[in-house]
């Protein structure tokens, strides 16, 4: 009600400017909740593109109402090494997803081949507006098993241009192969993950990744298990090796040089488990003995296989082969060079992770 003086009109505007500031800051304080209940999804941004590929797609934020937050879930692969025929995996009901370096196979492991990989990683810089000397960002696993895929792909066409030039010959198929790359999905959170860790990672065996590491043609310069130590180069690739506590040993890959996958590659069979371990198979193996996995450690049933993994147990092969004294003292003598093609020691079921 107007009293005459024009106050009325000078009342309402006051309450307007009232209710608008109040509103206002209604709304402030409402998305001010939210952002840190949002923000309460620790590791959601550690999960992103840049740094774990197209397996950035499976990231999720999950509302925990016991404890009124966020938690953050993702896939990271579970690596192994298996025959293609192969249906039982370690992620139990899992699917799992053999490398075989074709297209179908690159989109059931969310991989790339390494150019495809270079242009993602150069359209994300682009679109960072940034300058980067180094993809430090990148999980080193998403580059592994890119090079997987690539070391497949480049193997089966030499394979087919030389059988092309060499004569009418069958093309061997992926399936009756004896020695493979497996990947399988599982489900992680980010509130296990340790402490030390700010990217997802990946997780194998020890004795899986010998024999990873045996197939792409790199071999260990280093393995002391007792101070922790481990470094592997060879064809262009690099692994090192560090503790972390509540994780174990974390592994990173990285490229060093050019790879080539031709006449040059190691065979992927079955006998590479054997290999790189340090255990050489024998033609006095019997028809079903074919797996040393049931022996005791440190023994092997007669000569079916020999042990090659130190000096000492190479000594102890010569006494076994029954060669001289004189022989066997050879392997034991610190001026004497020797080596071997898959340096190593035997099989460790030690759960290992990838950077």
């Amino acid at each position: 009600m107007d009293n005459g003086n024009g106050s009325g009109g000078n009342d309402d505007a006051v309450n307007w400017a009232a209710l608008v500031i109040s509103l206002v800051a209604l709304l402030g304080t409402i998305l001010q909740v939210l952002q840190q209940y949002y923000a309460s999804a620790a590791g959601y941004s550690n999960c992103g593109e840049s740094v774990m590929g197209k397996w950035h797609t499976t990231k999720r934020r999950t509302f925990r109402w016991s404890e009124f937050r966020f938690e953050v879930q993702f896939e990271s692969p579970v690596i192994f090494v298996s025959r293609p025929s192969n249906t039982r995996g370690p992620v139990k009901d899992a699917p799992i997803n053999y490398i075989e370096g074709t297209k179908d196979s690159l989109e059931r492991t969310r991989a790339m081949l390494p150019k495809e990989e270079d242009e993602q990683k150069e359209m994300l810089k682009a679109k960072a507006h940034g300058v980067h000397t180094s993809d430090n960002e990148r999980a080193t696993w998403v580059t592994l098993l890119s090079q997987l895929q690539h070391m497949e792909a480049q193997s089966q066409m030499w394979q087919a241009e030389h059988i092309k030039r060499n004569g009418p010959q069958l093309m061997p198929e992926f399936k009756n192969h004896t020695l493979a790359v497996a990947v399988q999905a599982k489900k992680r959170s980010w509130d296990t993950m340790p402490a030390d860790v700010k990217k997802p990672y990946a997780t194998t065996t020890m004795c899986h990744l010998l024999e990873i590491a045996a197939m792409m043609g790199i071999y260990w310069k280093e393995f002391d298990r007792s101070r922790d130590r481990y470094r592997a180069e060879g064809n262009g690739y690099m692994l090192t090796g560090t503790q972390i506590p509540d994780l174990g040993i974390m592994f990173t890959f990285q490229i060093s040089g050019k790879s080539r996958f031709e006449e040059n590659r190691v065979i992927p069979v079955e006998e590479v488990k054997d290999l790189c371990c340090g255990f050489v198979p024998t033609i006095f193996q019997e028809i079903g003995d074919h797996r040393r996995l049931g022996f005791p450690e440190g023994e092997t049933d007669g000569l079916s296989f020999l042990q090659f993994g130190s000096k000492q147990e190479i000594s102890e092969t010569m006494v076994k082969l029954e060669c001289n004294i004189n022989t066997s003292k050879y392997f034991l003598s610190d001026d004497k060079k020797h080596t071997h093609l898959f340096p190593g020691t035997p099989y460790s079921y030690y759960t290992t992770g990838l950077a």
